[in-house]
């Protein structure tokens, strides 16, 4: 059976829980997801709260309250960005995905001339070992040993703290005045490689890496996977390989709007693309278009590349990135418009939104009920 652009658009939605949203909290949706990149990290927590079920707790300062106590952890992996990732699986996907993650780095390395980052590794691995500090904590401790200039340019910090990150020597550590820090990684991450075990192997973690992708994202193509992972398709089509002969994986054609691919999924996800969603977003209006305030980087979309394009609202093509307009509004699973994350919680229902076509007025009421969730969240209040 094939499956079109229409199915797996709503397969995707209610997968990553967009739809009949019944996680418990913040740490069990990154876990069903994986990883999360986060960059964007107080619009990035939002759209994780859109996951939870309505009645787990929720708010603003409870979501970044998860990391100060780290039951969630933000570092570089995957892709030289930010993701969130629960402390049972940092350790497994940075020996993945490190070594590829510093390759790509490499070339910004070059272009700015930057050395051997191993002495100063060792005076942060060093630091830490006493407590959490801050960036502008750790370079203060680089120039003054002299690994560091003083007029260095902040990348080379950056690229310093990112090869720290890869070769698991800090991680994220609680808020300090306001303040990003970094903490030691075995302090923060148990030991061992999670769902692995005690040893690391290889062919099990893409093995495992698939396991967990599949189920948040429903169907995807291996080069999706690809690009989410930062891994090789060769690997990722022999650890795929595995899965279908043991029955945890399926292929389906894909049909209109997916051009014929190749569609991976687990056969519970697809054995259920034929059952209707029952519940909208959390907090959705109990009628009328669906509208979902996306992140710029949120896993709907960020978690593919070569299928994203059944996200794309036919009646309004999107345009480049518009300024501080990052982030996409979803209008019934269809990107119609961008929206600024607001400085302070909106009010009366109001955002800042740029439509990529004219908007009916049940999807302008959409918006603003979509708002005042929002606001909701940001108060710290029940956002129902």
């Amino acid at each position: 059976m094939s499956v079109d652009a229409t199915t797996v658009r709503a397969a995707r939605l209610r997968a990553q829980h967009l739809r009949e949203p019944s996680l418990p909290d913040l740490p069990t949706a990154v876990g069903h997801l994986l990883a999360v990149q986060g960059q964007e990290l107080r619009p990035t927590l939002w759209g994780l709260s859109r996951r939870l079920t309505p009645a787990a707790p929720t708010g603003e300062q409870a979501a970044l309250a998860t990391l100060d106590d780290g039951a969630l952890l933000r570092t570089h992996v995957l892709r030289p960005t930010w993701h969130l990732v629960r402390p049972d699986d940092a350790r497994w996907l940075l020996e993945l995905t490190g070594t590829r993650v510093a390759r790509t780095m490499a070339s910004t390395e070059k272009q700015w001339g930057l050395g051997d980052p191993a002495a100063a590794i060792d005076a942060v691995a060093e630091e830490v070992a006493s407590g959490a500090r801050t960036r502008a904590e750790l370079r203060a401790v680089l120039v003054a040993r002299g690994l560091v200039a003083p007029d260095a340019p902040g990348i080379t910090v950056t690229q310093i703290l990112m090869h720290a990150e890869l070769r698991c020597v800090v991680i994220s550590g609680p808020t300090a005045d306001g303040h990003h820090t970094y903490a030691s990684f075995d302090e923060r991450v148990p030991p061992g490689y999670g769902p692995l075990g005690s040893r690391f192997d290889r062919e099990s973690a893409v093995l495992e890496l698939w396991r967990r992708y599949l189920p948040g994202r429903a169907y995807a193509t291996t080069k999706d996977l690809g690009q989410w992972s930062g891994l090789t398709l060769s690997e990722l089509r022999a650890g795929l390989a595995v899965l279908l002969d043991a029955g945890e994986a399926v292929t389906v054609p894909g049909a209109d709007g997916l051009d014929g691919l190749e569609l991976v999924s687990t056969p519970a996800v697809h054995d259920a693309t034929a059952r209707p969603a029952t519940v909208g977003t959390a907090g959705a209006a109990p009628s009328g278009p669906v509208v979902d305030l996306l992140c710029a980087y949120d896993e709907l979309l960020a978690s593919y590349r070569e299928t994203r394009g059944i996200l794309s609202d036919p009646r309004a093509p999107e345009p480049g990135r518009v300024g501080a307009f990052v982030h996409g509004v979803a209008v019934d699973g269809l990107l119609t418009a961008r929206w600024r994350w607001p400085a302070q919680p909106p009010r009366d229902g109001e955002i800042e939104i740029q439509w990529h076509r004219e908007p009916t007025l049940e999807e302008r009421a959409a918006v603003r009920h979509a708002a005042t969730v929002l606001a909701a969240y940001r108060d710290g209040a029940v956002a129902g």
